[in-house]
């Protein structure tokens, strides 16, 4: 689904989800410490 087809309270909670994940990195990339996500079914860490 595009983000133009979205309710206004989707595309609003979609843009605080960014900015949210957007201030993440940029901390743990300041404090020197990795992110923990998912690649191809596993857990990784991805060092700043």
């Amino acid at each position: 689904m595009k983000e133009k087809d979205l309710p206004e309270f989707a595309r609003i909670a979609m843009k605080a989800q960014h900015r949210a994940a957007r201030k993440l990195r940029a901390e743990h990339k300041r404090l020197g410490m990795p992110l923990i996500s998912w690649k191809d079914g596993k857990v990784v860490e991805i060092q700043p």
